[in-house]
C-alpha cells in the first residue's frame, strides 16, 4: 500500500529545499552552465555542468598536499572553459611556486592570468572577495585551510556577484571541520601511472621546471544540487593538458572497479553549510 502521508510529506520537503535554494542564488547569473569539457564529469553533475556565480571544492588527502594539492592540475583544467571572452583567471600563489612551462602545457594564457600573494589570512579573504566580485575574473583557483563561517559566506555572495567559478583546493580534514559554501564538492584522489611520471604547475623554485605529463585521478562527487547518491569518475589529463576519458586501454580495471561501485552506489554526507 502507497503511503499517500509519506508522499506527501516528501513532496513539501522537496518543494522547501527548492525554495531555500532559490533565494540562495537570487544574486547568481540564472540558467548559465558551463560544461567542463569531460562528458564523463559532466553526466556526474546533476546539471551537466558548472553554475556561473558558484563555488566548486576539490578535496585531498592530506598526505597529497606535497604533490600540487592533488587537484591543482584538475583545477586548471576545470578553470579553461570560463576564460572565453577575454575573462581572466586569478590563482593564489602566496609561496611563489607557480611554474609558467605548466601552465602554458595546460592551455593557461599567462597573459590572462593574475597571481595573489598574500601574507595573512584577512589579506587573502580581501582579495579573493574582491576578484570574485568582478565580472571580468572567470574562474579563481586557490588553496584553503582555514575559513570561518563569515568569510565562506562573504566569498559566496562575492562570486554570485562576479558570475564566475570559484575552485577551492582543500584537503579532507579542513574541509570537514570549516566547511565552505561551495554548492559542488568533489574528492579527489591522485592515480599512480607506472607509464607516466606528473608535475606539478606548483613547483620548486629551486628545481628546474618540468612540463605536465600525464596524470589519473579518482573523483568521487560528494556534493552537488539534487545529488542522490555518490558518484565516482576516473579521468585523466594528458600532456597536452586535454582530459582522457577512462577507458580499459588506458586503465584495464577501472571500468570493472567504477561499474561495481556504481552499482552500490551509498548516499553522501551533506554538510549543513552547503545550502
Amino acid at each position: 500500500m502507497i503511503d499517500t502521508d509519506l508522499l506527501s510529506r516528501k513532496g513539501l520537503v522537496k518543494e522547501l529545499a527548492q525554495g531555500i535554494r532559490s533565494m540562495e542564488t537570487a544574486h547568481r547569473p540564472q540558467g548559465l552552465l558551463v560544461s567542463s569539457g569531460s562528458e564523463q564529469m559532466d553526466r556526474c553533475l546533476p546539471s551537466g555542468g558548472y553554475a556561473a556565480g558558484s563555488l566548486l571544492e576539490l578535496t585531498c588527502n592530506p598526505r597529497q598536499r606535497t604533490s600540487g594539492w592533488g587537484g591543482l592540475s584538475l583545477a586548471l583544467k576545470m578553470a579553461r572553459p570560463w576564460l572565453n571572452d577575454g575573462k581572466y583567471l586569478v590563482m593564489v600563489d602566496s609561496y611563489r611556486r607557480l611554474c609558467a612551462p605548466s601552465l602554458v602545457a595546460m592551455k593557461i594564457p599567462l597573459e590572462r592570468l593574475i597571481v595573489i600573494r598574500t601574507d595573512n589570512a584577512s589579506d587573502w579573504v580581501w582579495g579573493l572577495d574582491q576578484a570574485l566580485r568582478s565580472p571580468a575574473v572567470g574562474a579563481l583557483i586557490s588553496p584553503v585551510t582555514e575559513l570561518d563561517d563569515r568569510s565562506a559566506r562573504r566569498l559566496q555572495l562575492a562570486v554570485e556577484q562576479g558570475g564566475g567559478l570559484g575552485i577551492f583546493l582543500r584537503d579532507q580534514v579542513s574541509a570537514k571541520r570549516n566547511p565552505s559554501w561551495a554548492e559542488v564538492q568533489w574528492q579527489v584522489q591522485s592515480v599512480s601511472n607506472p607509464s607516466s611520471s606528473a608535475s606539478s604547475p606548483y613547483a620548486s623554485p629551486l628545481k628546474k621546471p618540468s612540463v605536465m605529463m600525464e596524470r589519473w585521478f579518482d573523483l568521487e562527487l560528494l556534493r552537488a544540487p539534487g545529488r542522490q547518491s555518490s558518484r565516482r569518475v576516473r579521468l585523466g589529463i594528458d600532456a597536452q593538458g586535454e582530459w582522457i576519458e577512462c577507458d580499459e586501454r588506458k586503465s584495464p580495471q577501472s571500468a570493472q572497479h567504477l561499474a561495481s561501485q556504481l552499482a552500490i552506489a551509498a548516499p553522501g554526507r551533506r554538510d549543513l553549510a552547503a545550502g
